[in-house]
């Protein structure tokens, strides 16, 4: 890895730059926290409801229980418990009786099978041995009703016939209802919200941490250790600021070179970046410094042409123009690199096509 990519990792990073570029990309977290409920919602819902699990409709049935009371033996209490009654729907005490409290309602094994009634029916005891609740889940409505109400027939009989009991008597039942299951729509779209946005907030600082382009001229002096000349913009300015700045340095460090030449970091196919860059500097200082502007001949980076290094060489000097913002930091490293090795002196660089109300709001220009 070369010095400059070493140099660019080990910069302090201008938190006011960064802040001030984060609020003109502060619409991107809401907007990924919005997309994320929706996807987790749909997601949600998909899982939920159109893939999900078919409609179940349940009913209770209460059923109150009279043990016998047998001298010798005492009752046989202990004997039924939630278990126990669970065990007593399949057998052949119940289930047949409740097989055939469903051909007497017209329905065959065909529609309703013992195994059906079987996975169907869960009994219980609450709390009290003596009050047995009965609930039949089904996919099917028509079939939840019709089970429930064979079943509750079958442990009628069976409370008559069996000795265990005195009787066994129907309490009441209710209405087959669709079975519902708690909605977690809103958490799951929290949930996205929530982690799109925490997705998104690392993503703009993983980006900005990669980002190798400069916005201010301070940042660019200190990852090239070059004198920056001044800013230029894209847009003409009608202020003197940023121009006296550079029409002084540009005085200063450019006045003693006969031969000049211009390489904009970015003009890697041809040179009209470079011309362009050349041309806004012209406009911007005016004529009142031709006489240093003729002397300046703008270039393509010099690695694309061999005779390009025999021009840096014969030159008294390179103006590199960074433009600001853009993603060609390591370029600029590597001419820097490149015009050291030519032994070819960079004699300044310039901000160029850089934000003018950006660097206002950074200097606090009013």
């Amino acid at each position: 890895m070369d010095r400059n990519a070493n140099r660019h990792m080990d910069e302090e990073l201008n938190l006011r730059s960064f802040y001030l570029r984060l609020i003109r990309k502060i619409w991107i977290i809401p907007l990924a926290a919005v997309i994320g409920a929706l996807i987790a919602g749909g997601i949600y819902t998909l899982v939920t409801v159109t893939f999900g699990p078919q409609k179940s409709y349940s009913t209770e049935s209460k059923l109150y229980i009279k043990f016998a009371y047998d001298e010798q033996a005492g009752t046989q209490v202990d004997f039924y418990n939630a278990f126990t009654w669970n065990l007593f729907i399949s057998s052949d005490d119940i289930l047949p009786e409740a097989m055939s409290n469903l051909e007497k309602a017209g329905v065959s094994k065909d529609q309703i099978s013992e195994q059906m009634v079987i996975d169907s029916v869960k009994a219980e005891i609450p709390s009290d041995v003596r009050l047995l609740l009965v609930t039949v889940t089904n996919n099917s409505q028509e079939y939840t009703n019709l089970i429930t109400d064979a079943i509750d027939k079958a442990l009628v009989t069976y409370g008559e016939t069996n000795d265990a009991f005195d009787s066994i008597r129907f309490i009441g039942r209710t209405e087959s209802a669709l079975v519902t299951y708690t909605d977690r729509t809103l958490i799951a779209v929290i949930f996205g919200a929530v982690l799109f946005t925490v997705v998104s907030i690392l993503v703009l600082l993983l980006v900005d941490a990669l980002d190798d382009s400069v916005y201010v001229p301070e940042d660019c002096e200190k990852r090239y250790k070059l004198p920056v000349l001044g800013v230029l913009f894209e847009k003409d300015s009608k202020d003197a600021f940023f121009k006296n700045e550079l029409q002084a340095a540009y005085e200063k460090y450019i006045s003693g070179a006969e031969r000049v030449v211009l390489i904009a970091s970015d003009s890697v196919k041809d040179a009209e970046n470079s011309k362009k860059d050349l041309d806004i500097l012209k406009k911007t200082l005016g004529s009142g410094l031709d006489s240093l502007l003729d002397k300046v001949t703008a270039m393509e980076i010099p690695g694309n042409v061999l005779e390009n290094y025999r021009k840096i060489g014969a030159s008294d000097g390179v103006i590199l123009t960074v433009p600001a913002g853009k993603r060609c930091g390591s370029m600029t490293g590597h001419i820097i690199a490149q015009l050291k090795k030519h032994e070819c002196p960079v004699l300044g660089v310039i901000l160029v096509r850089a934000d003018e109300g950006f660097l206002r709001r950074y200097y606090r220009i009013k």
